[in-house]
């Protein structure tokens, strides 16, 4: 089962750790680099909106981890 940590900052991921990040931004995205996958939820205008789109990126931030075999997402709001 993979871990959900909440940090409040990407600074806090160990270094040289492997990583999936869910994370708030301007637009949506998601990005790739050799040490994990970073999720962007972008603020919408309901809180509501954006908590739900935030939890979607979440799932599936853990289907891409447990593919990877990467024991923890790491949630960022």
């Amino acid at each position: 089962m993979t871990n959900v940590q909440h940090i409040s900052s990407q600074s806090e991921i160990p270094n040289g750790q492997k990583y999936v990040l869910v994370t708030f931004g301007e637009t949506s995205e998601q990005k790739s680099d050799s040490l994990g996958v970073t999720i962007t939820v972008p603020h919408g205008t309901s809180m509501a909106m954006s908590d739900l789109s935030f939890t979607a990126a979440l799932h599936s931030a853990k289907e891409i981890a447990k593919r990877e075999k990467i024991p923890t997402v790491y949630a960022c709001k």
